[in-house]
């Protein structure tokens, strides 16, 4: 094998370096080699290029964890720092998500009570048509064909909120189960 061989297998068992480590490491080791009288002793000396790669990379991951923790202080200064910024945001995000949830129930809730409250008037309203049965003809056929109608509409508008009420909480209970399963991955990850 050639020097130059012996370095062109260096360089590709160190490329897990960074740029710049690699390019210092092999330039190391090919000035080593230009300088020994016999070059191949020298290769001979120092190992296969994948020995003198594990010692590199060896040596590299030691002087990388040389400084433990700075990471892991620059993620703690910046929580800290962000903390008084990202805790009021999160929790206003928080409010108006339930807020719109509120609204959508208070509406479905409202419309369901305005049927129902058209059930019953309308049903007042036969009631109301049977008792004055003797007088005009007129009067009764509003009253009881009003009431009727009523009642139907109602009856129908019932019928819709309760179906597009139970399809929104139901929605919106996997919409929530979803936040909190991708939450629990996050913490877990």
């Amino acid at each position: 094998m050639t020097p130059d061989q012996y370095i062109q297998e260096l360089r590709r068992a160190v490329r897990s370096l960074p740029p710049k480590d690699e390019d210092e490491a092999v330039a190391y080791y090919k000035e080593y080699l230009d300088d020994a009288d016999d070059p191949v002793a020298a290769m001979a000396a120092l190992g296969s290029p994948k020995e003198v790669a594990a010692e590199i990379l060896a040596n590299y991951v030691g002087r990388r964890d040389s400084k433990p923790g700075i990471g892991v202080l620059r993620a703690v200064i910046l929580g800290i720092l962000a903390a008084p910024i990202a805790a009021p945001l999160a929790i206003a995000a928080f409010c108006v998500v339930l807020a719109l949830v509120i609204t959508v129930l208070a509406v479905v809730f409202s419309l369901l009570a305005t049927a129902v409250a058209l059930v019953v008037g309308g049903l007042g309203m036969v009631v109301t048509g049977i008792m004055v049965i003797g007088q005009s003809a007129a009067t009764v056929t509003w009253l009881i064909g009003g009431g009727l109608i009523a009642a139907a509409i109602g009856a129908l508008g019932a019928f819709g909120m309760i179906v597009a009420g139970r399809a929104i909480v139901i929605n919106l209970a996997r919409w929530a189960a979803s936040i909190i399963a991708r939450f629990k991955k996050g913490k877990q990850s």
